[in-house]
């Protein structure tokens, strides 16, 4: 009988223990999930406050292009005939108007002379012959009209799955001295070699301040929609493995374990772990982190 005593109240003692341990680590986990501050802390924290609400929401995709000339704003102009060039009026760089004359060609097997003309207004942008050469229906001539360009984009699969012709894209410059609205107006059905979809913006060019050949950023709007609750990008954190945002009540700070839904860059969508209304905190969020960490470093002590 003493001995069966005794391994009871050794089964007792070991469930006692255990108990006490998992108290213990739930209270750790407690305490590294809040700090409070001091009045003077959070001044010199110089904290920035928000409130948990619904958000209008913009997503987008960047891609990386680069500007070309339309299609059918090229134009190659060649001799009609073999011929020897009697005279030139234009040179590179030169602005014409449709029906201008580029050259005078000399037919070599008549005689006569005829005109080159361009058949589209725009800029002169190749001259490929002299006076006194010999032409056998090459192309002399490049005229280009940059009033509308395409930006040709390169859309990796992230990207090409939300994307949809008629959707808006912002196009920047890399220096970021312009920006301009244009509208996706073709999507490749296919991807290239390096698995990249060619994706194309029609730009209005009226400045002439896109180039054909420049390289540009492009943000394309792929959805628009109202988030019921949302909070900004910069309060979001990550805590012993999850993703938190800080809510303040008085002087407490505690990390509410969030589920994170679609961004617009600015704000984040919250699917659960928030509620309207809330206080949370957005610039130097990290401080919070660093001193409940920190708390919870001396704990572990």
């Amino acid at each position: 009988m003493k001995l069966s005593t005794y391994f009871l109240a050794a089964a007792l003692l070991a469930v006692c223990s255990c108990i006490h341990q998992t108290r213990a680590s739930e209270d750790d986990h407690h305490e590294k999930s809040h700090t409070e501050l001091s009045d003077k802390a959070i001044e010199n924290a110089d904290l920035t406050m928000g409130q948990v609400s619904y958000q209008r929401m913009t997503v987008t995709q960047t891609v990386f292009g680069v500007i070309a000339p339309e299609n059918n704003n090229i134009a190659h102009i060649s001799a009609r005939y073999k011929g020897i060039v009697a005279s030139l009026n234009v040179n590179i760089g030169d602005s014409v108007k449709k029906g201008d004359v580029l050259a005078v060609v000399e037919n070599v097997s008549t005689g006569t002379k005829f005109n080159m003309v361009s058949p589209i207004s725009g800029e002169v942008s190749e001259r490929l012959t002299n006076v006194g050469e010999l032409v056998d229906q090459q192309p002399l001539f490049q005229v280009i009209n940059t009033a509308s360009v395409w930006v040709e984009l390169s859309a990796f699969p992230e990207n090409v799955e939300a994307m949809q012709e008629g959707q808006t894209a912002e196009v920047y410059d890399l220096h970021h001295h312009k920006t301009v609205s244009g509208t996706v107006s073709y999507i490749s059905p296919q991807m290239t070699g390096g698995h990249i979809a060619r994706a194309r913006v029609v730009l209005p060019n009226k400045s002439g301040h896109w180039r054909p050949g420049m390289h540009v950023k492009a943000d394309v709007t792929t959805d628009t929609f109202t988030a019921d609750v949302a909070v900004e990008s910069d309060a979001i954190q990550t805590l012993n493995g999850e993703t938190v945002v800080f809510i303040r009540e008085g002087n407490r700070f505690e990390a509410s374990e969030i589920k994170t839904g679609r961004t617009s860059g600015d704000y984040v969508e919250v699917l659960s772990g928030l509620e309207p209304g809330a206080e949370y905190v957005i610039g130097n969020s990290y401080l919070i982190k660093a001193d409940i960490l920190k708390q919870g470093a001396g704990h572990s002590h």
